[in-house]
């Protein structure tokens, strides 16, 4: 019995870490149902926000994360989870320059080297646009014009050819 107590508590192991999931663990293609049950302070965006940004079904409108303060949206195709917006402006260039920075350094201990650094030629100076991709899903830290911190995580499904 003992044995079998093991063998199972492995197997569910292995099936918990096998599940991809984006920011806070929340799996990918989770229903907003499911996202509800896991982050307690999503709650549904009003229907003019879903009209301006197709797919918008929960938000936290105020989330902490390196002292600043995040609007998170959680943005669903056919009610299923594909990306999770981060944007935080948090007032000045100095610190959005800090935060960035301080965002980059955490997601490049957690996912290595970024796959794709952009350099724009009428990108602002102390734009950034790093891009990590991890199993089946992609993170993007973009600061595009000096007073915005931009996270996005998204689900990287692959394309399929034409005809199927």
């Amino acid at each position: 019995m003992k044995q079998l107590l093991i063998c199972l508590a492995l197997f569910g192991a292995t099936f918990a870490t096998s599940a991809q999931t984006l920011w806070r663990g929340v799996p990918m293609n989770a229903s907003p149902t499911q996202v509800q049950t896991l982050i307690a302070e999503a709650q549904p965006t009003t229907p003019e926000r879903r009209g301006r940004e197709a797919g918008a079904l929960l938000e936290i409108p105020s989330y902490p994360i390196a002292g600043e303060n995040f609007a998170v949206t959680f943005l669903f195709e056919a009610e299923r989870l594909q990306r999770i917006h981060l944007v935080a402006r948090p007032g000045s260039r100095e610190r959005t320059r800090a935060l960035a920075q301080e965002l980059s350094a955490s997601l490049r201990a957690r996912y290595g080297l970024p796959i794709s650094t952009k350099a724009r030629q009428d990108a602002l100076p102390g734009a950034i646009d790093l891009r990590w991709a991890f199993r089946r899903m992609t993170v993007q830290l973009q600061v595009p014009d000096g007073e915005t911190v931009d996270l996005l995580y998204s689900t990287a499904i692959p394309s399929r050819p034409a005809g199927l």
